[in-house]
């Protein structure tokens, strides 16, 4: 009977967390750049953290808010790493306390405005005009609402692109409520994402677009770049680690590699600037110091993810 007992037991040598240790933690990043983007970013990590296995959701910064919230609220999200495009988003994670404290040591170098306990941007996106190559259009954002351009003009939607949403705050807070309803007034087009507001400048539906820089790199001879002379609006897209991350130690390397060099090079190679003074401009564009960028206030992003809720009313309110 001792016999039998013996051999039906398991005995294990060495320590007896081997088998975990040796497994590859796994890091979703839940992030808004582009699939091919995404592919190129993918590659590279592999080669770079081959002991971490990346997985990556890639979506429009509001449709990521939304899983986000909805896996969350079920339990928990398997989001190790959110890297969008609305910022005010992470202002209210935030306040909610359901982002992990953690600084990559790289974002030191960052301007501190654009530096939290919980989160830090490793892309600048650039909000401009895009226009055909030939032919007039306007130089200002504000121009928009001038009735010469009725009926030209397009824009992402707000409510599934997060660099619209934030292009549309800082409209609102830089020249008020009426502003928006003079833009409804004149035509304003708000759909798609912003490879949509592109197409529709190269197709002259709507020849005038609200479109990020990058997109306008894509096509130098079709489209030309108008830095609005009231000002590029400049959107951060930060890096955080949700609370409902299970794998943080991973979670917080891969947050530096994005925060490296590696990674910073693939963000200027595919037309967005880097945050970190001096880094080299995209091709085909300026360094940001360069630039004249919308006059935001320094509390924009914390007053764009409080006044979020009434301003997405307004805006439902104008698309009827």
């Amino acid at each position: 009977m001792l016999l039998l007992l013996l051999s039906a037991c398991r005995v294990e040598l060495g320590p007896p967390d081997v088998a975990r240790i040796s497994a590859r933690p796994t890091v979703w990043v839940y992030t808004a750049i582009y699939q091919d983007q995404v592919d190129q970013f993918a590659a590279a990590i592999a080669k770079d953290l081959p002991d971490v296995e990346v997985q990556w959701f890639q979506g429009g910064s509001e449709k990521i808010a939304q899983r986000w919230e909805a896996e969350h609220s079920a339990g928990a999200s398997p989001a190790c790493v959110v890297a969008t495009s609305d910022p005010s988003w992470y202002v209210d994670l935030a306040r909610r306390g359901l982002l992990r404290a953690y600084v990559s040591p790289r974002a030191l170098e960052l301007p501190r405005a654009w530096v939290t306990p919980w989160y830090a941007p490793h892309r600048i996106d650039l909000m401009v005009l895009g226009a055909p190559k030939d032919g007039e259009a306007p130089t200002r954002f504000t121009d928009l609402a001038d009735p010469r351009w009725r009926g030209t003009f397009s824009s992402g939607d707000p409510f599934s692109s997060g660099t619209a949403f934030t292009t549309v705050s800082a409209w609102d807070q830089l020249h008020g409520e009426p502003f928006l309803e003079s833009l409804d007034a004149n035509g304003w087009v708000m759909a798609g994402g912003n490879s949509a507001v592109l197409g529709r400048i190269e197709s002259r539906e709507k020849p005038v677009g609200v479109v990020l820089l990058n997109n306008l790199l894509t096509k130098p001879d079709s489209t030309r770049i108008i830095y609005p002379e009231d000002g590029a609006i400049p959107i951060p897209g930060p890096l955080a680690i949700p609370t409902d991350c299970r794998e943080v130690d991973a979670a917080e390397r891969v947050v530096d590699w994005l925060m490296g060099e590696t990674a910073q090079a693939l963000v200027v190679k595919n037309g967005m600037h880097s945050p970190f003074p001096g880094a080299p401009a995209p091709a085909g564009t300026l360094p940001l110091d360069q630039i004249v960028l919308a006059p935001l206030p320094e509390t924009f992003m914390t007053d764009t993810a409080t006044r979020a809720p009434d301003l997405r009313t307004r805006l439902s309110a104008l698309q009827r």
